[in-house]
């Protein structure tokens, strides 16, 4: 959606609002649009108001990643952890429970739950993939290459994950291993503009 678009939305609801309808839908979504514009403090205004509303899941989420934007990580954490209570298999929380303990210097507690995550999306591409990218920040190569071959093991179309293996295996020096993962990442999606500049730079080196 455009700022427009937003806007426009945005006063849609405001205007329902002027009603008396102010439910904890109407609270949240105006939460999320000014989320959405960047207005953080109009944003964090609504979704509290919804969360005192109605402690949903959903709600306490979308508290908790504008909490997390306004680098407030331990009212991020508390929250995605109340979100987690009321569905404890909410994944967005808890991808973004482990992104914000990692961000937090925690990386063992963000370990546990990407590869939790894995757990309880085993057929999931992204969930595998998640976990490979942080494996990946951890310099763990090895296991982050296992996680993205598990990615694309489920979505052959997977391109992200054909790209982090291809560089993985170009900072290891394995040129040719590398533009096998390049020319099959390619295959999926030719205008990968990350798969084609590690094409540019593997010749001559192959």
């Amino acid at each position: 959606m455009t700022e427009k678009q937003i806007r426009k939305e945005l006063l849609a609801i405001e205007k329902e609002m002027e009603t008396g309808n102010i439910s904890a839908k109407v609270l949240n979504d105006a939460g999320v649009g000014y989320f959405l514009l960047g207005e953080l403090e109009q944003s964090l205004h609504y979704l509290k108001r919804a969360v005192e509303t109605e402690e949903s899941a959903a709600y306490l989420f979308n508290l908790a990643n504008t909490y997390s934007e306004l680098n407030q990580p331990d009212r991020a954490i508390d929250t995605y952890l109340q979100a987690l209570e009321k569905n404890p298999a909410h994944i967005g929380s808890l991808n973004n429970l482990a992104d914000e303990y990692e961000k937090s210097g925690d990386p063992d507690k963000a370990h546990e739950l990407f590869h939790y995550i894995t757990h309880l999306q085993p057929d999931k591409a992204i969930s595998h993939f998640n976990l490979g990218n942080f494996f990946l920040r951890q310099n763990q190569h090895i296991e982050a290459s296992k996680c993205y071959e598990k990615a694309i093991e489920n979505d052959p179309n997977f391109t992200d994950a054909y790209y982090n293996i291809a560089w993985i295996l170009f900072k290891a020096k394995a040129y040719r291993e590398s533009k096998k993962f390049v020319n099959d990442g390619l295959q999926t999606d030719s205008t990968h503009k990350e798969l084609s500049e590690l094409l540019e730079d593997l010749k001559g080196k192959v």
